[in-house]
């Protein structure tokens, strides 16, 4: 009786802390990617310069600096939450955001990272509603197609936007910026890319199945 009560408690426990990730990392998806997206929209952001300040950009990268260690400490003190996809993906924003405010480089790019954020409120409210065992209702499933086209929009659709990058690959400007900064440049930002499109193949084929269930009934 007593470890069937032990277990319980354990269980909820892990239940509230995973519930409480979620809703942490959905307000920062919230916060961070409205800033990005109206830095792309509005701020004076260019391709064509390497070396200058946007406040704004350098706020949202604070914030998602300091959002991304206290997710690893989490993951750290409880290894319930931690898979080793996120960890990886925590361990690389950590590297890229920490460089992109140390100096007032790369914005338009460090931005562009951010954006990818936009997606996150809708992925840890589909967890949410799961836990909350809302897998069936209209709210999960329109949720899970808006999630879908988010995901596609901003981490997906903007990989092209990176190709401008190129302009500056002979210049000696861009082997000025240091070492974070290139090494983040050439191997970890197309990891994490790839990281995405790995990511959208599984919504995708999520989403393939749920409609073939519906279609089926």
């Amino acid at each position: 009786m007593t470890s069937a009560v032990n277990r319980k408690q354990r269980a909820d426990g892990i239940f509230h802390r995973r519930g409480s990730t979620h809703v942490m990392s959905l307000i920062h998806g919230t916060v961070v990617g409205c800033l990005s997206w109206y830095a792309f929209l509005f701020a004076d952001l260019s391709p064509d310069k390497l070396w200058y300040d946007c406040p704004i950009v350098r706020h949202a990268g604070c914030i998602m600096l300091g959002h991304k260690v206290a997710d690893l400490l989490l993951f750290a003190w409880y290894p319930s939450l931690r898979s080793r996809e996120m960890v990886v993906h925590h361990v690389c924003t950590v590297w890229l955001t920490y460089y992109g405010m140390v100096d007032p480089v790369v914005p338009y790019y460090g931005n562009l990272g951010m954006m990818t954020e936009m997606s996150s409120p809708f992925l840890n409210l589909r967890h949410i509603l799961h836990d909350m065992g809302q897998k069936t209702s209209l709210l999960y499933k329109v949720n899970g197609v808006v999630l879908l086209v988010v995901f596609f929009l901003c981490r997906i659709l903007t990989i092209p936007l990176w190709f401008s990058l190129r302009k500056h690959l002979g210049t000696d400007e861009l082997y000025e910026v240091g070492f974070g900064v290139l090494s983040s440049f050439f191997v970890i930002i197309p990891f994490v890319y790839l990281l995405n499109i790995f990511w959208f193949s599984k919504i995708c084929r999520a989403a393939y199945r749920a409609f073939s269930r519906q279609t089926l009934i």
